[in-house]
């Protein structure tokens, strides 16, 4: 990222969180468990500690679906079309936030991607040896996908 997006980001992120902790607005996001082979691709977000599956907030008049084309797009310069599978539709409380996020898997023909700007990291890791800082609703949403779930209603 350029200084002067990182500045920016670290300018707003903090008044972002004051206005979900005033305000609790209801926030819709997508992401996706984007799979090669026995390989699973996760995202480290800018200023976050922990890997997590990519994705992003849903805009208004968007569907979940094209959300996850469109933030595949932006975060890691994949054109994808469609999904495999919806894994399920979650809630969360957390951050002060009322958030309802749809989990999509994607089965990929190439392991070919290119992180953009808004990451910090991207990496491919293969599923039976997945990283130790890796965020409790991440491993929540592999450990659903590797037993075969599908079409879930559940909490973060």
């Amino acid at each position: 990222m350029d200084k002067s997006k990182w500045l920016i980001y670290k300018i707003t992120h903090p008044l972002i969180r004051l206005y979900w902790l005033v305000f609790k607005p209801k926030t819709y996001g997508a992401r996706a468990i984007i799979i090669y082979e026995v390989n699973i691709l996760l995202v480290k977000n800018i200023n976050v500690n922990h890997w997590s599956l990519p994705g992003g907030k849903i805009n208004k008049g968007e569907t979940p679906e094209k959300c996850i084309y469109r933030e595949m797009k932006e975060e890691l310069a994949l054109s994808i079309s469609k999904t495999n599978f919806k894994l399920g539709e979650y809630v969360s409380n957390k951050e002060g936030k009322r958030d309802a996020v749809y989990i999509f898997v994607i089965k990929l023909p190439s392991k070919v991607f290119q992180k953009q700007w808004e990451l910090q990291d991207a990496q491919w890791f293969p599923l039976s040896s997945l990283p130790n800082d890796i965020s409790p609703a991440t491993s929540r949403r592999i450990a659903e996908f590797q037993n075969g779930d599908r079409n879930l209603i559940s909490v973060w």
